[in-house]
């Protein structure tokens, strides 16, 4: 999968949350997982494109708020995880 961020901007995130390097990369199998379950049951109108052509465009900041609710429960901290990823549903909501 290739990410719209490069290897320091994952390792500033990582410093951030306080992650080991193995939690680090856990987080990033964790997200590709559920990258994998959307694309998986993805709506009839995207069963042509491949994983790769629908994650290529991926945001940065949609990356960066997976990460960071992602790196909040790998670290202990699921209500705070929770809190991030309601936030950012809701702000998403009122831009649409």
């Amino acid at each position: 999968m290739k990410l719209p961020v490069d290897n320091e901007t994952l390792n500033a995130w990582s410093s951030l949350l306080g992650l080991t390097e193995e939690q680090a990369t856990d987080v990033l199998k964790e997200i590709e997982t559920t990258l994998h379950a959307g694309y998986a049951h993805r709506p009839a109108c995207l069963r042509h494109r491949s994983f790769d052509e629908l994650t290529t465009d991926m945001d940065i900041d949609e990356l960066a708020l997976m990460f960071l609710a992602t790196g909040l429960r790998h670290t202990g901290h699921p209500e705070a995880a929770a809190a991030v990823e309601i936030r950012g549903l809701a702000t998403k909501l009122q831009a649409d």
